[in-house]
Parts: C-alpha cells; structure tokens; sequence
C-alpha cells in the first residue's frame, strides 16, 4: 500500500489525547479555562486514612508531560514523586489525564492557574495512581494539506483496518539507527566500541580516562544504556513481526498474538513463528545468552513480550475540505488504542508526514 503525504500536528487542537481508566475517561473541556477548585462535600467528610491522594484531571495543552508535572510540584511546593500518573502524554496535543496529589496543601491548591494546564474533577482515594493503571486512550487527529484523490482512496483503506503491526517507531533506534548500532556493541560486549559510538553519536559523553570500558559505561546514566539494549530488542521484534505478516502469518491466532522481546531467558514460539524468531536473530548475529550482560548487572535483560498486533476500536473517519490548506482535504480519525499503543505507529500505516 502506498503511503501519502500529510501534515500532522499543525494545529494544537490537530492532535487531541483522552485518557481511558478502569472507572474512567478524561474528556476535554470545551473551554480552556481553569474551573474554580473546590472539593465535593461529600469527599471533604471521609476519615483521614481516607485522604492519602486526591486524584483529579489534568488537561493540557502545547507543554511537555514532565514540565507540566514539575509546574504543579513547584506551585504546591512539594515534589514530583508525589505526583503520580498513568502515561505520558504529547507536548503539542490537547489531552486530558487522570493524576494523583499526595496529600496536598488545598488552598495552595485552589490559587493554582497556568495559561497551559487545568486541573478539575478531585476526588479523595486512598491509592496513588501508577503506571499500568491506565487502559486505553482515545484519540481525534487531523491530518491535513492532503490531495483530494489521495484523501478518498486513504479514507477507503482506513475504514477497512480491524489490526495492524504494533511496531516500535523510528525514534526508538536513534538518527542512522546508532541507537541499535550501540546497543550491538554493548550486548556483544564490545564496550570500547560502544563508548566510540556514543562520542561520536555526541548524544552523551563519557570520559575516556584510565578506567576500564565498562567502568566508563557505567559512568552514563542507566536509562541511556537501557535505551541501546531496549533498541536491539525493539528492531529484532519489527523484523519478527514484519517477516511473519510477509509470509502470510494469522498474528490473531493463539499462541501467535505476541512478539518476543528478546532476553538471555527466552522461550521461541511454537511452528513457524518460532522459526522466524531464530532466523531473525541469526540475521543480527545475536544469540539469547548475548542478553546476560553481567559485565553490567542492570542491564542483564530476561526478555519478555508485546502485542504483535493491536485492534483498533471505535474508527471514524471523516473527509472535509481543509479550512488551512485551501484546495486540500483534512482527514480527521477518531479511534481508541490500548496502553503502550502510540497513535503515530497507526498513522504510519497510511501516512508519509511533512
């Protein structure tokens, strides 16, 4: 299927994110206003023990995750780790989220205003609100500045998609994929070429004194190392994944719904699928027991799965001459996906976006 160009995200309200609980789902406001803050009655009389959190909404716009999330801190003058949330969500979107305030000052609280963020419907619980405690997100995008005979013919092949590959995006692997490239290095314990990599990556850079190369490895941030390894394992399940639908596998079948995400303890797939796992490692040159970096404890990785594919619910799809682009078609899609889904790797089916 031939990909189109589009513009995403040229407009704020373009790209529009809301939150899906278990008893739960954020809606945006019509308004961007700050609603005045006040508490419920019936939620300002539960007992003490019942006031550990007081979970709310917070809806935001054109601000990253975790800038919003230090703004609320400093202004109630506590710390980031007492504010807990699901997920991260876009900086240039309009989302709405469900988070948690750990025993917060309320009349600070209530002067709270920021051109950026609103803060509404509270609630007393007695748990803060982690990661995993989200479902799903429901998404309105506008993709924009499309040709006419382009926009129908997508719009046709859209309505038809039930699933489609839950593959990690380009970001992951890094500029010239040398987020992969180091990865490889590293879980094949070439650790002085992983440390050349990475100067000249010039994303970080570590000393190169007198010390052994795991010695300096260990010197950067553990998250960056975790991203070169989970890189490895992010670019082995896409070539899984992708040659398994090449050849016509059913990923909706039992025992065939998961990828693996490979680590020093894991099991392949039964049939064909299985197969494929080993040949793509083979491809890479990577064995399993590669993964049990004991030169590095924290990065030893035991492996684990994903969804090869994800369902799609609640597709819209619409067609409208677009109001920015004059003589061009907007294309605005309404659906929801799972946790751990971006919306991006389901745009990136259709769309080549400029």
């Amino acid at each position: 299927m031939q990909k189109i160009p589009a513009k995403l995200k040229h407009k704020t309200e373009d790209f529009i994110v809301e939150e899906i609980g278990e008893k739960w789902i954020c809606k945006i406001s019509e308004e961007f206003i700050q609603p005045s803050i006040e508490l419920q009655p019936a939620t300002c009389n539960l007992p003490p023990e019942a006031r550990g959190f007081l979970w709310c909404e917070l809806e935001k716009r054109d601000i990253d995750h975790f800038t919003t999330i230090k703004t609320i801190a400093n202004h109630l003058q506590t710390t980031t780790f007492q504010i807990g949330y699901a997920g991260n969500k876009d900086k240039k979107a309009h989302t709405s989220q469900r988070i948690s305030l750990e025993k917060p000052n309320i009349k600070k609280l209530q002067t709270f205003q920021h051109p950026n963020i609103i803060l509404k419907n509270f609630k007393w619980n007695k748990r803060k609100i982690k990661m995993g405690y989200l479902d799903a997100n429901h998404f309105k995008i506008t993709l924009r500045d499309i040709d006419k005979k382009d926009a129908i013919k997508i719009s046709s092949q859209i309505r038809k998609r039930t699933f489609f590959p839950n593959y990690f995006g380009p970001q992951r692997f890094g500029i010239n994929q040398g987020n992969i490239k180091i990865g490889k290095a590293i879980i094949k314990r070439n650790f002085r070429e992983a440390i050349d990599l990475i100067n000249k990556d010039c994303q970080v850079s570590p000393t190169t004194d007198s010390r052994p190369p795991t010695a300096t490895l260990k010197y950067l941030p553990k998250k960056i190392l975790l991203m070169y390894v989970h890189a490895v394992q992010s670019k082995i399940f896409n070539d899984i994944v992708s040659q398994a639908l090449e050849e016509g596998l059913n990923l909706k079948d039992k025992g065939q719904q998961s990828g693996i995400l490979a680590g020093y303890k894991t099991r392949f797939s039964n049939g064909r699928l299985g197969e494929i796992e080993q040949e793509v490692l083979d491809m890479h040159n990577i064995e399993l027991e590669d993964f049990d970096i004991q030169e590095i404890p924290f990065l030893r990785t035991k492996g684990s799965f994903r969804k090869a594919i994800t369902k799609i619910e609640e597709l819209e799809v619409e067609t409208e001459d677009d109001e920015e682009f004059p003589g061009s078609k907007k294309i605005i899609l309404e659906f929801t996906l799972p946790s751990g889904t971006y919306a991006t790797t389901f745009l990136e089916n259709f769309f080549i976006f400029n």
